[in-house]
């Protein structure tokens, strides 16, 4: 008997977004978020971890790998592979929260752990997420992006405040360009 094969995402989108991420290497992530614009970030998440007990990560991927593009990875599963990949999980109070911007498929994800994702509501997660889709739309800068760490260390902080002398920095502030 012959098995069935799992059937293959039609050839003109898998062709079409393949040619999408092909064309969206690393240095457009880098020309929209310049060294200064990193920095920025990583100023935003070290100041705002000052005030609760969770953990931001960022990612900015200017396109999938694309033997990912062709497969149909989406940007849900590609967080998620990052998330477990930069350990965003590890922390204390399972509090860690994952921002993934997907340039190429002009996506965003946020993944958070089971500690802080059982206190907020997933349609607050899809509200920054579709925010932040916008403020990208508009203009392709490092503005929405902070105002979307600030709105998730606010989460943070009402569900995860700082304790007086208690407050490690358990994951690198620095975000990450792909």
């Amino acid at each position: 008997m012959k098995k069935a094969k799992a059937p293959h995402p039609p050839l003109g989108t898998s062709l079409q977004r393949t040619l999408r991420h092909a064309g969206s290497g690393v240095g457009v992530a880098r020309k929209a978020f310049p060294d200064e614009a990193r920095h920025q970030i990583q100023v935003a998440v070290h100041k705002g971890e000052q005030h609760h007990r969770g953990e931001v990560r960022v990612v900015i991927e200017a396109s999938l790998p694309l033997a990912l593009a062709w497969a149909g990875t989406t940007p849900r599963e590609r967080a998620r592979a990052l998330f477990g990949a930069l350990e965003v999980w590890n922390t204390e109070d399972h509090s860690g929260v994952l921002l993934y911007i997907n340039l190429a498929d002009h996506a965003v994800e946020l993944l958070a752990d089971r500690g802080i994702d059982a206190c907020v509501s997933p349609d607050a997660w899809r509200a920054i997420c579709d925010e932040l889709v916008h403020g990208l739309a508009e203009r392709l800068c490092v503005k929405p992006v902070l105002h979307a760490i600030e709105q998730i260390h606010a989460l943070l902080v009402a569900h995860f405040p700082a304790e007086a002398g208690h407050n490690p920095n358990e994951l690198d502030d620095r975000p990450i360009i792909l």
